[in-house]
């Protein structure tokens, strides 16, 4: 847990649940990037919660393997056992909750939303939404039969994709979401993000879309400086909006 920058000794904060890609990577000294954006939302008042949920890499290969099939509840549960452990830090502002993560973070994002309504607001990130889709265009497309053992036209796969795809959860997805993708992503295609805010869209939900031009998976990382601070801005921007509400009702 990351405290706010100059935390007010009354009152509360908001609070931030940041989660990794991967599913194997692990948040830690070995990624680096994490810092920055971690860092801006402290900066702006926010606190900051990350953890490492079962399918992340450095705890062996048990631990790894732990979300086979299971991509969604499972690592769900770990993320969110790590934020309410968290939010009950006497600072935290429970009703200014935020949500946001990358790639894998980003379909785990759109999962919780489609099953947890607790949320003021949350940012899905290059992420994978519907999982038979990833299949076609995704450089990374063995990790459906390496994390879900087997192909999307096999019969006995059928209910496990629907079960651990994003997209199964759309109607009942309700909390502010902005979406965030780049045209030039080959690890996770551009058309799965137009997909999830397609159809928030026309069940009227308040989502809004990103696209970043010229830009690829690794826009976090290594995009246009220019666009990685636009990036950072937008996200700042959306949770304050969002934060602002969620003082008012309070």
């Amino acid at each position: 847990v990351m405290e706010p920058v100059n935390r007010p000794e009354r009152g509360r904060s908001p609070l931030v649940l940041q989660i990794h890609g991967g599913p194997s990577a692990m948040w830690g000294p070995g990624e680096a990037t994490m810092w920055h954006e971690f860092q801006v939302l402290c900066g702006w008042g926010y606190g900051v919660v990350y953890a490492n949920p079962r399918g992340s890499g450095g705890y062996g290969h048990a631990f790894q393997r732990a979300n086979f099939q299971d991509w969604s509840q499972g690592p769900a549960g770990d993320v969110l056992a790590a934020l309410a452990e968290a939010a009950a830090l006497d600072w935290v502002d429970r009703d200014a909750l935020m949500l946001t993560g990358g790639s894998y973070g980003g379909y785990l994002v759109a999962w919780i939303l489609g099953n947890d309504q607790r949320f003021a607001a949350a940012v899905a990130q290059r992420g994978v939404y519907h999982l038979a889709a990833f299949y076609g265009e995704g450089n990374a497309w063995r990790l459906l039969e390496w994390e879900m053992g087997g192909d999307p036209w096999e019969a006995r796969m059928e209910a496990i994709l629907r079960r651990e795809s994003p997209f199964t959860y759309v109607a009942s997805m309700r909390t502010p979401l902005l979406i965030m993708h780049a045209d030039r992503d080959l690890r996770t295609g551009v058309s799965q993000s137009e997909m999830l805010y397609r159809a928030l869209r026309d069940l009227d939900r308040p989502v809004e879309y990103v696209r970043y031009p010229q830009e690829g998976h690794d826009l976090s990382r290594s995009g246009d400086p220019s666009r990685r601070m636009d990036r950072l801005a937008r996200i700042v921007e959306f949770f304050e909006r969002f934060r602002v509400r969620a003082d008012a009702d309070g």
